[in-house]
């Protein structure tokens, strides 16, 4: 049976907390998983078995193991793809951070697809490769993709928390204030279902936070924070603004005139699960931003 190994060492800032709530809320470990861990009596603490109520101490070396069979998450199982088309930014024994190209989709949307980015990266690893989150066909830039099912919850937990932050780039038509944050929230589009609109049915609070970093005679170089993740919310929210991402195929009307989104995914400050210690990552701006004229 496949397992995986962690060792972990207690921090000043979690000693004195139960081993309960040292893999529930330190570590971020699912409940499910927990009572695996538990029941199975595969969890030491400098090297002997301890029960879940055990205070740990700083220093303390906290090995966990985990075996596939306790995890739901299906193993996946994507084809068709080329390792050569693979960027990495970043790898580990647990997770990588590729630079996922514009006009890619992140994973098929249907039985036997091909061509995907998942694809792409299955190959390269010659091994399952786990869907942490996604980032549009059209946008490029970093993109985190778990190699095994101990870390995808957490990485989703420290997505969903805002722990793990992304910064992007995007060229936008017009000229907006210096810096400022957008409060709109964004629906469904009753009208295409491939859309989203400010204030539309079953709408959801959206923040985004902007500055600018480059101006054009008619064009604006922004660097985007989300503080939430909706659908297309950079794009919904400049095109209600009158200030449409550039080349947008759905919400700029002047898209026909340009070669892409100009929409990416630049930068990343990443948690590595089990120790969480930051990691910063840079997706280099593409050639056609630094291309891009009036």
């Amino acid at each position: 049976m496949q397992k995986w190994q962690y060792h972990c060492t207690v921090t000043a800032a979690q000693s004195g907390h139960r081993l309960k709530q040292y893999l529930r809320r330190d570590l971020l470990i699912p409940k499910t998983i927990c009572y695996y861990l538990r029941i199975r009596r595969i969890i030491r603490i400098n090297g002997r078995y301890q029960s879940v109520y055990t205070p740990v101490k700083t220093g303390d070396d906290v090995l966990l193991t985990f075996y596939a069979a306790d995890f739901s998450t299906p193993r996946p199982d994507y084809h068709g793809g080329d390792a050569s088309l693979v960027h990495v930014l970043y790898e580990n024994d647990d997770l990588l951070v590729v630079d996922k190209p514009a006009g890619i989709k992140t994973h098929p949307n249907r039985p036997g697809e091909q061509g995907t980015l998942m694809s792409h990266v299955t190959a390269y690893l010659q091994s399952p490769a786990y869907v942490v989150h996604r980032i549009d066909r059209a946008t490029s830039g970093a993109l985190i993709v778990a190699k095994n099912p101990v870390v995808l919850p957490i990485l989703n937990r420290l997505i969903s928390s805002k722990r793990i932050t992304r910064q992007y780039r995007a060229w936008v038509h017009g000229h907006l204030p210096a810096r400022g944050t957008i409060n709109l929230p964004i629906g469904r589009d009753p009208l295409d279902k491939r859309k989203r609109q400010v204030g539309g049915p079953d709408a959801l609070t959206a923040v985004t936070h902007y500055h600018v970093l480059q101006e054009t005679p008619t064009k604006s170089l922004l660097a985007i924070q989300l503080e939430t993740g909706r659908t297309h919310q950079i794009r919904v929210q400049f095109s209600y603004l009158g200030h449409p991402v550039v080349g947008d195929p759905l919400y700029d009307p002047q898209a026909v005139a340009y070669s892409r989104l100009f929409l990416h995914s630049a930068k990343m400050r990443l948690l590595l699960p089990f120790s969480f210690t930051p990691v910063t990552i840079t997706a280099p701006l593409p050639e056609s931003f630094l291309r891009l004229t009036d």
